[in-house]
Parts: structure tokens; C-alpha cells; sequence
């Protein structure tokens, strides 16, 4: 009897710590990663700026909003997640010439859910940006890309 007792508090205790521990990570979150790609910033750049191909390459079914950069070499979107309705704020940035380019994306966003926090936080938020990164090279025929951490 006293064991059913003992293993009712752990799991009371584990609970308690997951809250406890999802309330002072910060909900707040922000990520930057970069790859290179052997292809022209114009034409990264240009699949970027068309909303309606995300859907062709994105990791994950998404609506895209397009925000206003004040800056040609950056492309800032509003991304809602289909699936858990989480708002992402993408901010791409595209430096190169007509070979190369070096495409950066700094994603920030927002974790509510306490026990969701804690476990984003322990994950890596940068998980969704890398995978994003990923997707734009596949679709473009590169893989194997390099992206690095900033």
C-alpha cells in the first residue's frame, strides 16, 4: 500500500518539477542559424519572396504572411503553423551575387504552455530553424548543406 503511495508522489513531484521548471525558462525565444548555397542570392532570393512556394518545400504545412523589411536584402515573413497554430517571426537575409549566396534566418517565436517550454527549451528552439534551412536546400537539389549557429 505504501509503495502505491510512494510512486503517486514521484509522479506528483515529477509533474510539479515540469511546471516549475517550464515557468522560469523564458517563453520568449529567438534563433538565428546561416548556410551557404552554390546558387545566386537573386534566385534565393526570389523563392523566397514567393509565398505560395513555401508550401511546395516547407517542412511543415504552414500559412505565410508577408511583413514589410524596410531592407532589399531581407524578407521578413509571419509564419502560423497549420497543425499546432504556433506564430513563428522568420526574418530571412540574403547576401551573395550570381553563384553564391549566404542565406540567414533568425526565427523567433513564443512557447505559452509551461511543460511545453521546458521541454522546447531542453530540445533546442533552434531545431525548427535548421530543419527550415534544410528543406530550402533540398528543394533547390543541395544536400549535405553545412549550417552553422550564430
Amino acid at each position: 500500500m505504501y509503495w502505491i503511495l510512494a510512486i503517486m508522489a514521484a509522479i506528483a513531484a515529477s509533474l510539479i518539477a515540469l511546471v516549475v521548471g517550464g515557468l522560469v525558462t523564458p517563453a520568449e525565444y529567438r534563433v538565428v542559424r546561416r548556410m551557404r548555397l552554390p546558387r545566386g542570392a537573386d534566385d534565393v532570393r526570389a523563392l523566397l519572396t514567393d509565398l505560395s512556394a513555401y508550401e511546395q518545400w516547407a517542412p511543415s504545412p504552414c500559412t505565410i504572411q508577408r511583413q514589410d523589411a524596410g531592407d532589399a536584402q531581407t524578407i521578413v515573413v509571419q509564419v502560423t503553423n497549420d497543425d499546432t497554430k504556433g506564430q513563428l517571426h522568420w526574418e530571412w537575409r540574403i547576401e551573395g551575387d550570381v553563384a553564391h549566396s549566404v542565406i540567414t534566418l533568425t526565427e523567433s517565436g513564443r512557447v505559452g504552455n509551461p511543460v511545453v517550454r521546458f521541454f522546447a527549451a531542453l530540445r533546442g528552439h533552434g531545431a525548427g530553424a535548421e530543419r527550415t534551412l534544410r528543406a530550402l536546400a533540398e528543394h533547390v537539389d543541395e544536400f549535405g548543406v553545412s549550417i552553422e549557429e550564430l
